[in-house]
Protein backbone atom coordinates (compact mmCIF):
# COMPACT_ATOMS: atom_id res chain seq x y z
CA UNK A 1 0.00 0.00 0.00
CA UNK A 2 1.22 3.20 -1.09
CA UNK A 3 2.59 5.89 1.86
CA UNK A 4 0.31 8.82 2.54
CA UNK A 5 1.95 12.32 2.79
CA UNK A 6 2.08 13.27 6.04
CA UNK A 7 0.39 15.84 7.91
CA UNK A 8 0.73 17.65 10.67
CA UNK A 9 -3.11 18.15 11.19
CA UNK A 10 -6.02 15.55 10.65
CA UNK A 11 -9.86 16.40 10.53
CA UNK A 12 -11.72 15.87 13.83
CA UNK A 13 -15.93 15.86 12.30
CA UNK A 14 -16.37 17.90 15.49
CA UNK A 15 -18.18 21.11 14.40
CA UNK A 16 -16.54 22.64 17.27
CA UNK A 17 -12.81 21.78 16.49
CA UNK A 18 -12.50 21.25 13.15
CA UNK A 19 -8.56 20.41 13.19
CA UNK A 20 -6.89 18.18 15.33
CA UNK A 21 -2.83 17.87 15.71
CA UNK A 22 -1.01 14.92 15.29
CA UNK A 23 -0.02 13.66 18.72
CA UNK A 24 -3.50 15.04 20.38
CA UNK A 25 -4.99 13.32 23.58
CA UNK A 26 -8.51 14.53 24.28
CA UNK A 27 -11.14 13.66 26.29
CA UNK A 28 -15.11 13.13 26.50
CA UNK A 29 -17.56 13.82 29.16
CA UNK A 30 -21.27 12.03 28.21
CA UNK A 31 -24.25 11.98 29.46
CA UNK A 32 -26.05 9.20 27.12
CA UNK A 33 -25.78 7.39 24.14
CA UNK A 34 -27.05 10.08 21.97
CA UNK A 35 -23.70 12.01 23.20
CA UNK A 36 -21.28 9.64 22.29
CA UNK A 37 -22.70 8.73 19.02
CA UNK A 38 -23.13 12.88 18.24
CA UNK A 39 -19.12 13.12 18.99
CA UNK A 40 -17.67 10.06 17.81
CA UNK A 41 -19.60 8.81 14.32
CA UNK A 42 -18.10 11.87 12.83
CA UNK A 43 -14.82 11.63 14.38
CA UNK A 44 -14.23 8.22 13.24
CA UNK A 45 -16.02 8.65 9.85
CA UNK A 46 -13.10 11.77 9.47
CA UNK A 47 -10.68 9.45 10.51
CA UNK A 48 -11.60 7.05 7.63
CA UNK A 49 -12.36 9.67 5.37
CA UNK A 50 -8.18 10.57 6.19
CA UNK A 51 -7.25 7.19 5.31
CA UNK A 52 -6.22 6.42 8.97
CA UNK A 53 -6.29 3.61 10.82
CA UNK A 54 -9.08 3.30 13.69
CA UNK A 55 -9.90 1.71 16.83
CA UNK A 56 -13.41 2.00 18.66
CA UNK A 57 -13.35 -0.06 22.17
CA UNK A 58 -17.05 0.77 23.50
CA UNK A 59 -19.11 0.42 26.29
CA UNK A 60 -22.47 0.44 26.87
CA UNK A 61 -24.62 2.30 26.81
CA UNK A 62 -23.42 2.45 23.56
CA UNK A 63 -21.94 -0.80 22.60
CA UNK A 64 -19.93 -2.19 19.76
CA UNK A 65 -23.00 -3.63 18.12
CA UNK A 66 -24.66 0.13 18.54
CA UNK A 67 -21.41 1.59 17.07
CA UNK A 68 -21.34 -0.28 14.29
CA UNK A 69 -24.64 0.59 13.03
CA UNK A 70 -24.19 3.95 13.70
CA UNK A 71 -21.22 4.39 12.33
CA UNK A 72 -22.44 1.98 8.94
CA UNK A 73 -25.13 5.09 7.99
CA UNK A 74 -22.28 7.44 7.62
CA UNK A 75 -19.34 5.33 5.99
CA UNK A 76 -21.75 2.97 3.89
CA UNK A 77 -18.85 0.49 3.21
CA UNK A 78 -17.73 0.17 6.91
CA UNK A 79 -17.98 -3.77 6.71
CA UNK A 80 -15.14 -3.58 3.90
CA UNK A 81 -13.31 -1.46 5.95
CA UNK A 82 -13.44 -3.59 8.54
CA UNK A 83 -12.05 -6.46 6.97
CA UNK A 84 -9.44 -5.24 5.31
CA UNK A 85 -8.20 -3.78 9.08
CA UNK A 86 -8.91 -0.18 8.97
CA UNK A 87 -11.01 -0.04 11.68
CA UNK A 88 -11.35 -2.33 14.49
CA UNK A 89 -14.61 -2.07 17.15
CA UNK A 90 -14.83 -3.84 20.16
CA UNK A 91 -16.12 -4.22 23.52
CA UNK A 92 -14.21 -2.74 26.00
CA UNK A 93 -13.87 -6.12 27.92
CA UNK A 94 -11.70 -7.52 24.84
CA UNK A 95 -8.95 -5.17 26.11
CA UNK A 96 -9.26 -4.65 29.88
CA UNK A 97 -10.75 -7.66 32.15
CA UNK A 98 -12.83 -6.89 34.99
CA UNK A 99 -11.25 -6.80 38.30
CA UNK A 100 -7.60 -6.93 37.63
CA UNK A 101 -5.18 -5.14 37.96
CA UNK A 102 -4.52 -2.41 35.11
CA UNK A 103 -1.25 -3.06 33.26
CA UNK A 104 -0.73 0.34 32.14
CA UNK A 105 3.04 -0.74 30.37
CA UNK A 106 0.90 -3.31 28.21
CA UNK A 107 -1.44 -0.98 27.17
CA UNK A 108 1.17 1.60 25.87
CA UNK A 109 3.09 -0.89 24.27
CA UNK A 110 -0.20 -1.92 22.50
CA UNK A 111 -0.99 1.57 21.38
CA UNK A 112 2.52 2.34 20.07
CA UNK A 113 2.39 -1.51 18.13
CA UNK A 114 -0.47 -0.67 16.29
CA UNK A 115 0.85 2.88 15.52
CA UNK A 116 3.55 0.98 13.98
CA UNK A 117 1.77 -1.35 12.10
CA UNK A 118 -0.91 1.78 10.99
CA UNK A 119 2.38 3.56 9.01
CA UNK A 120 3.72 0.31 8.05
CA UNK A 121 0.26 -0.29 5.94
CA UNK A 122 0.44 2.74 4.64
CA UNK A 123 -1.75 4.81 6.63
CA UNK A 124 -1.39 8.11 7.74
CA UNK A 125 -1.54 7.41 11.64
CA UNK A 126 -3.81 5.90 14.51
CA UNK A 127 -6.71 7.05 15.69
CA UNK A 128 -8.51 5.90 18.70
CA UNK A 129 -11.72 5.81 21.29
CA UNK A 130 -11.94 4.17 24.66
CA UNK A 131 -14.56 4.22 26.85
CA UNK A 132 -13.22 4.73 30.32
CA UNK A 133 -16.62 3.62 32.63
CA UNK A 134 -15.56 0.59 33.01
CA UNK A 135 -12.59 1.79 35.72
CA UNK A 136 -13.69 1.02 39.39
CA UNK A 137 -13.03 3.33 42.08
CA UNK A 138 -9.56 0.40 43.37
CA UNK A 139 -8.15 0.91 39.67
CA UNK A 140 -8.57 4.98 39.80
CA UNK A 141 -5.20 5.97 40.86
CA UNK A 142 -3.61 3.37 38.63
CA UNK A 143 -5.94 4.43 35.38
CA UNK A 144 -4.97 7.64 35.93
CA UNK A 145 -1.07 7.06 35.84
CA UNK A 146 -2.00 5.09 32.75
CA UNK A 147 -3.76 8.24 31.73
CA UNK A 148 -0.44 10.69 32.19
CA UNK A 149 1.20 8.02 30.41
CA UNK A 150 -0.89 8.69 27.35
CA UNK A 151 -0.60 12.12 27.41
CA UNK A 152 3.40 11.87 27.19
CA UNK A 153 3.51 9.38 24.82
CA UNK A 154 1.32 10.59 22.29
CA UNK A 155 3.85 13.61 21.64
CA UNK A 156 5.31 13.76 18.62
CA UNK A 157 3.45 10.54 17.38
CA UNK A 158 0.89 9.89 14.42
CA UNK A 159 -1.79 8.83 17.05
CA UNK A 160 -5.06 10.91 17.88
CA UNK A 161 -6.85 9.52 21.39
CA UNK A 162 -9.16 10.37 22.81
CA UNK A 163 -10.99 9.00 26.22
CA UNK A 164 -14.63 8.88 27.04
CA UNK A 165 -15.94 9.56 30.48
CA UNK A 166 -19.46 9.02 31.63
CA UNK A 167 -20.00 12.44 33.49
CA UNK A 168 -22.54 11.08 36.41
CA UNK A 169 -20.00 8.10 36.80
CA UNK A 170 -17.00 10.17 38.53
CA UNK A 171 -17.06 12.58 41.35
CA UNK A 172 -15.78 16.61 41.16
CA UNK A 173 -12.61 15.68 41.91
CA UNK A 174 -11.94 12.50 39.53
CA UNK A 175 -13.70 14.88 36.78
CA UNK A 176 -10.37 17.54 38.04
CA UNK A 177 -8.07 15.04 38.10
CA UNK A 178 -9.25 14.00 34.55
CA UNK A 179 -9.83 17.43 33.07
CA UNK A 180 -5.54 17.82 33.99
CA UNK A 181 -4.68 14.71 32.08
CA UNK A 182 -6.14 15.66 28.62
CA UNK A 183 -5.00 18.57 26.31
CA UNK A 184 -8.67 19.19 25.98
CA UNK A 185 -11.97 18.20 26.77
CA UNK A 186 -15.27 18.06 24.92
CA UNK A 187 -18.54 17.96 27.07
CA UNK A 188 -22.44 18.12 26.05
CA UNK A 189 -23.36 19.93 29.15
CA UNK A 190 -21.38 22.87 30.48
CA UNK A 191 -24.03 23.65 32.82
CA UNK A 192 -23.56 20.40 34.82
CA UNK A 193 -20.19 20.57 34.88
CA UNK A 194 -19.58 23.68 36.31
CA UNK A 195 -22.32 23.18 39.10
CA UNK A 196 -20.09 19.62 39.64
CA UNK A 197 -16.93 21.93 40.04
CA UNK A 198 -18.77 24.60 42.50
CA UNK A 199 -20.55 21.48 44.69
CA UNK A 200 -17.20 20.65 46.42
CA UNK A 201 -15.83 24.26 46.77
CA UNK A 202 -15.24 25.68 50.32
CA UNK A 203 -17.89 28.87 51.21
CA UNK A 204 -15.75 30.43 53.85
CA UNK A 205 -14.84 34.21 53.13
CA UNK A 206 -10.75 33.04 53.85
CA UNK A 207 -11.66 30.59 51.31
CA UNK A 208 -12.41 33.10 48.11
CA UNK A 209 -9.12 32.88 46.10
CA UNK A 210 -10.10 29.20 45.64
CA UNK A 211 -13.47 30.18 44.57
CA UNK A 212 -11.98 32.38 42.05
CA UNK A 213 -9.48 29.50 40.67
CA UNK A 214 -12.38 27.23 40.94
CA UNK A 215 -14.24 29.06 38.19
CA UNK A 216 -11.06 30.26 36.15
CA UNK A 217 -10.25 26.60 35.71
CA UNK A 218 -13.51 25.95 34.39
CA UNK A 219 -13.32 28.54 32.12
CA UNK A 220 -9.73 27.57 31.23
CA UNK A 221 -10.53 24.66 30.08
CA UNK A 222 -13.95 25.55 27.82
CA UNK A 223 -11.40 27.90 26.08
CA UNK A 224 -8.48 24.98 25.15
CA UNK A 225 -10.95 23.95 22.35
CA UNK A 226 -11.21 27.20 20.59
CA UNK A 227 -7.23 28.33 21.27
CA UNK A 228 -6.32 24.58 19.78
CA UNK A 229 -8.68 25.55 16.45
CA UNK A 230 -7.07 28.87 16.88
CA UNK A 231 -3.53 27.88 16.96
CA UNK A 232 -4.14 25.45 14.44
CA UNK A 233 -5.27 28.01 11.93
CA UNK A 234 -2.56 30.22 12.50
CA UNK A 235 -0.04 27.20 11.54
CA UNK A 236 -2.03 26.82 8.46
CA UNK A 237 -1.78 30.25 7.15
CA UNK A 238 1.97 30.05 8.14
CA UNK A 239 1.98 27.40 5.17
CA UNK A 240 0.79 29.33 2.31
CA UNK A 241 2.16 31.84 0.22
CA UNK A 242 1.78 35.52 2.85
CA UNK A 243 3.23 38.63 2.29
CA UNK A 244 5.29 40.75 4.87
CA UNK A 245 1.99 42.05 6.46
CA UNK A 246 -0.28 38.94 6.67
CA UNK A 247 2.92 36.89 8.18
CA UNK A 248 3.29 38.83 10.72
CA UNK A 249 -0.19 38.75 11.62
CA UNK A 250 -0.47 35.28 11.84
CA UNK A 251 2.65 35.17 13.72
CA UNK A 252 1.06 37.78 16.32
CA UNK A 253 -2.00 35.11 16.40
CA UNK A 254 0.44 32.47 17.13
CA UNK A 255 2.17 34.30 20.17
CA UNK A 256 -1.22 35.16 21.23
CA UNK A 257 -2.51 31.70 21.68
CA UNK A 258 0.83 30.42 23.28
CA UNK A 259 0.53 33.16 25.72
CA UNK A 260 -2.96 32.26 26.07
CA UNK A 261 -2.18 28.55 26.37
CA UNK A 262 0.14 29.79 29.32
CA UNK A 263 -2.48 30.91 31.48
CA UNK A 264 -4.54 28.06 31.13
CA UNK A 265 -1.27 25.92 32.62
CA UNK A 266 -1.27 28.27 35.16
CA UNK A 267 -5.18 28.04 36.29
CA UNK A 268 -4.77 24.02 35.60
CA UNK A 269 -1.42 24.13 38.15
CA UNK A 270 -2.96 26.31 40.49
CA UNK A 271 -6.55 24.51 40.56
CA UNK A 272 -4.88 21.25 40.87
CA UNK A 273 -2.78 22.13 43.76
CA UNK A 274 -5.53 23.92 45.60
CA UNK A 275 -8.51 21.78 44.82
CA UNK A 276 -7.05 18.83 45.27
CA UNK A 277 -5.07 19.42 48.08
CA UNK A 278 -1.43 19.47 46.93
CA UNK A 279 -0.06 18.81 43.73
CA UNK A 280 0.14 15.43 42.92
CA UNK A 281 3.71 14.40 42.20
CA UNK A 282 5.16 11.36 40.44
CA UNK A 283 8.69 10.84 41.40
CA UNK A 284 11.38 9.77 39.62
CA UNK A 285 15.63 9.48 40.28
CA UNK A 286 16.15 10.43 36.85
CA UNK A 287 15.32 13.24 34.09
CA UNK A 288 15.74 16.29 36.35
CA UNK A 289 18.51 17.66 34.39
CA UNK A 290 17.19 17.05 31.12
CA UNK A 291 13.96 18.69 31.96
CA UNK A 292 15.56 22.32 33.18
CA UNK A 293 17.65 22.14 30.44
CA UNK A 294 14.70 21.87 28.32
CA UNK A 295 12.77 24.76 29.81
CA UNK A 296 15.89 26.80 29.69
CA UNK A 297 16.31 26.41 26.33
CA UNK A 298 12.45 26.83 25.07
CA UNK A 299 12.94 30.44 26.70
CA UNK A 300 16.03 31.19 25.39
CA UNK A 301 13.75 30.37 22.01
CA UNK A 302 11.20 32.53 22.64
CA UNK A 303 12.88 35.32 24.03
CA UNK A 304 15.78 35.55 21.45
CA UNK A 305 16.51 39.03 22.15
CA UNK A 306 17.60 38.21 25.68
CA UNK A 307 20.35 36.59 27.54
CA UNK A 308 19.45 33.66 29.78
CA UNK A 309 23.12 31.75 31.79
CA UNK A 310 22.55 28.50 32.64
CA UNK A 311 25.41 26.88 35.57
CA UNK A 312 24.39 23.30 36.44
CA UNK A 313 25.97 20.41 38.29
CA UNK A 314 23.98 17.13 39.52
CA UNK A 315 26.06 14.83 40.35
CA UNK A 316 23.50 12.05 41.90
CA UNK A 317 20.12 11.00 41.51
CA UNK A 318 17.24 12.78 43.43
CA UNK A 319 13.68 11.75 43.95
CA UNK A 320 11.49 14.63 41.47
CA UNK A 321 8.75 14.96 39.32
CA UNK A 322 11.13 16.11 36.39
CA UNK A 323 7.80 17.64 34.74
CA UNK A 324 6.98 19.89 37.83
CA UNK A 325 10.48 21.15 38.53
CA UNK A 326 10.92 22.39 34.52
CA UNK A 327 7.41 24.14 35.25
CA UNK A 328 8.91 26.04 39.01
CA UNK A 329 11.65 26.88 37.24
CA UNK A 330 10.12 28.48 33.82
CA UNK A 331 8.22 30.40 35.89
CA UNK A 332 10.84 31.62 37.71
CA UNK A 333 13.00 32.63 34.78
CA UNK A 334 9.66 34.25 33.19
CA UNK A 335 9.43 36.30 36.20
CA UNK A 336 12.47 37.53 36.30
CA UNK A 337 12.13 38.48 32.15
CA UNK A 338 8.98 40.30 33.03
CA UNK A 339 9.94 42.20 35.75
CA UNK A 340 14.10 42.39 36.04
CA UNK A 341 16.79 44.86 34.01
CA UNK A 342 16.19 44.06 30.05
CA UNK A 343 19.51 45.17 29.22
CA UNK A 344 20.75 42.74 32.40
CA UNK A 345 21.29 38.55 32.15
CA UNK A 346 18.86 36.41 33.63
CA UNK A 347 21.50 33.53 35.63
CA UNK A 348 19.95 30.13 36.77
CA UNK A 349 22.46 28.09 38.71
CA UNK A 350 21.28 24.63 40.00
CA UNK A 351 23.88 21.73 41.80
CA UNK A 352 23.70 19.05 44.55
CA UNK A 353 25.84 19.37 47.27
CA UNK A 354 24.13 19.21 50.55
CA UNK A 355 21.07 20.02 49.16
CA UNK A 356 19.08 20.19 45.81
CA UNK A 357 19.53 24.23 45.25
CA UNK A 358 18.24 26.11 42.10
CA UNK A 359 18.54 30.03 42.15
CA UNK A 360 17.37 32.63 39.42
CA UNK A 361 18.37 36.09 39.43
CA UNK A 362 18.24 38.90 37.51
CA UNK A 363 18.97 42.84 38.26
CA UNK A 364 16.72 45.28 38.44
CA UNK A 365 13.87 47.27 40.73
CA UNK A 366 14.58 46.12 44.43
CA UNK A 367 11.38 44.53 45.80
CA UNK A 368 10.69 45.69 49.33
CA UNK A 369 10.69 43.57 52.40
CA UNK A 370 7.28 44.48 53.17
CA UNK A 371 6.03 42.56 49.67
CA UNK A 372 8.49 39.39 49.80
CA UNK A 373 5.20 37.43 51.22
CA UNK A 374 2.31 38.62 49.22
CA UNK A 375 4.26 37.76 45.81
CA UNK A 376 3.41 33.96 46.84
CA UNK A 377 -0.39 34.57 47.08
CA UNK A 378 -2.13 33.60 44.21
CA UNK A 379 -3.58 36.35 41.50
CA UNK A 380 -0.43 38.82 42.80
CA UNK A 381 1.17 40.70 40.12
CA UNK A 382 3.61 43.51 39.71
CA UNK A 383 3.06 46.76 37.10
CA UNK A 384 3.78 45.33 33.31
CA UNK A 385 2.59 45.39 29.62
CA UNK A 386 -0.96 44.32 28.79
CA UNK A 387 1.01 41.96 26.16
CA UNK A 388 3.33 40.50 29.28
CA UNK A 389 0.29 40.24 31.73
CA UNK A 390 -0.24 37.12 33.35
CA UNK A 391 -2.78 36.22 36.25
CA UNK A 392 -0.49 36.18 39.21
CA UNK A 393 -0.65 32.92 39.95
CA UNK A 394 3.80 32.02 38.55
CA UNK A 395 4.77 32.62 41.83
CA UNK A 396 2.05 30.98 43.35
CA UNK A 397 3.13 27.77 41.90
CA UNK A 398 6.52 27.87 41.97
CA UNK A 399 5.83 27.91 46.13
CA UNK A 400 3.14 24.99 45.63
CA UNK A 401 5.68 22.68 43.95
CA UNK A 402 8.50 23.63 46.09
CA UNK A 403 6.44 22.52 48.79
CA UNK A 404 5.14 19.19 47.35
CA UNK A 405 9.01 18.31 47.12
CA UNK A 406 9.17 18.96 50.78
CA UNK A 407 11.49 22.32 50.09
CA UNK A 408 11.02 26.03 50.25
CA UNK A 409 11.63 29.40 48.25
CA UNK A 410 13.29 32.05 49.26
CA UNK A 411 13.59 35.75 48.35
CA UNK A 412 16.34 38.51 48.74
CA UNK A 413 16.47 41.59 46.78
CA UNK A 414 18.85 44.38 47.17
CA UNK A 415 20.47 46.85 44.68
CA UNK A 416 22.88 44.57 43.47
CA UNK A 417 20.30 41.82 42.47
CA UNK A 418 16.78 39.62 43.45
CA UNK A 419 17.35 36.56 43.71
CA UNK A 420 14.86 33.58 44.15
CA UNK A 421 16.50 30.33 45.34
CA UNK A 422 14.71 26.73 45.92
CA UNK A 423 16.18 24.26 48.23
CA UNK A 424 15.19 20.92 49.14
CA UNK A 425 17.26 18.42 51.01
CA UNK A 426 18.03 15.82 48.86
CA UNK A 427 16.25 13.15 50.65
CA UNK A 428 13.62 15.32 51.43
CA UNK A 429 11.00 14.31 48.30
CA UNK A 430 12.29 10.54 48.40
CA UNK A 431 10.94 10.24 52.08
CA UNK A 432 8.02 12.40 52.30
CA UNK A 433 4.37 11.10 52.09
CA UNK A 434 3.11 13.44 49.39
CA UNK A 435 -0.29 12.57 48.56
CA UNK A 436 -0.78 11.15 44.71
CA UNK A 437 3.12 10.59 44.39
CA UNK A 438 4.66 7.63 42.43
CA UNK A 439 8.34 6.76 42.81
CA UNK A 440 9.52 5.11 39.70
Amino acid sequence: MQEEPAQSHAPSGIASLPLLSWGSHIGQLYRSADDLRDVLVPYFQAGLDNHECCLWVTEAPFGADDARAALREAVPDLDAREQQGQIEIQDVRAFYAKGEALRADALIAGLLERERKALDAGYRGLRTNGNCSWVEKSQWDDFLAYESSVQQMVRGRRLICMCSYRHDGIDAAATREMLDRHQLVLRSAASDLDADMRSSAPTTEAQRDIDAIQAFAVLGHDLRNPLAAIGAGARLLRLGKLDERERAISETIGRSVRHMTALIDDISDASRSRLVHGMPLRLRHDGLEASLRHAVEELRLAHPHRQIELAMSIARPIATDPIYMARMLSNLVKNALTYGSQSAPVVVCVSDDDALVISVSNQGPVIPRELHARLFAPFTRGDVRDEQRGLGLGLYIVAEIARAHGGSVELKSDETETRFTFRMPAESASTAKIAGASAS
